[in-house]
């Protein structure tokens, strides 16, 4: 009998051990750079990966552009943590369909970034995100924006999600001290 136990004791601790594995299907997360090039978020070098969710129609987006370059300036030395500026196609295209492509909705979100890099002086990678990332109030993780998302790698997991502007400061104080506060989270 106590050898049973033992063989059920021993096989409970191996088999019910679970693995770590990506949650709410983030590493299926890609998208594409100014440049065209894919970048999928599960496979970049960082140890710690950051997304600030972006529109331009979005005043408390804009307004958190100073605290986002400042955290962008002081992580960029570490190159172990990255941090991007996302937008979902779907979201920024005024007319876009529901039904159109990526590839129809890439050349027109690109247009209306690059002007916002240049207008708001952005100083963040920016990517277009394709399916199935997606800004969807109700029913998804994204659920509006601004929205920033902190993730571990290897595997890509969720672990904290910031809902609403990180800040709309623009006193430099104030700013210094939330990017250290983040940075720390990173």
């Amino acid at each position: 009998m106590k050898q049973f136990l033992f063989f059920l004791s021993f096989t409970f601790l191996f088999t019910c051990y679970s693995e770590k594995q990506s949650n709410f299907d983030v590493s299926q997360y890609e998208g594409l750079d100014f440049s065209g090039n894919k970048v999928i978020l599960k496979d970049l070098p960082f140890r710690r990966l950051a997304i600030n969710v972006y529109a331009p129609t979005c005043i408390p987006c804009v307004k958190e552009i100073p605290a986002l370059n400042y955290i962008y300036r002081e992580i960029s030395p570490d190159k172990t943590l990255g941090f991007y500026m996302v937008v979902d196609p779907y979201d920024i295209v005024t007319d876009a369909e529901p039904t159109a492509s990526f590839e129809e909705l890439y050349p027109k979100a690109k247009a209306i970034m690059e002007k916002e890099v240049l207008a708001k002086k952005i100083e963040l990678p920016i990517l277009i995100m394709k399916k199935p990332f997606r800004v969807s109030q109700g029913d998804g993780l994204i659920t509006g924006r601004p929205e920033t998302l902190l993730f571990k790698t290897n595997p890509l997991i969720l672990y904290y999600n910031f809902i609403g502007p990180i800040s709309e400061e623009s006193e430099l104080k104030l700013i210094f001290w939330l990017g250290t506060s983040v940075a720390f989270l990173l």
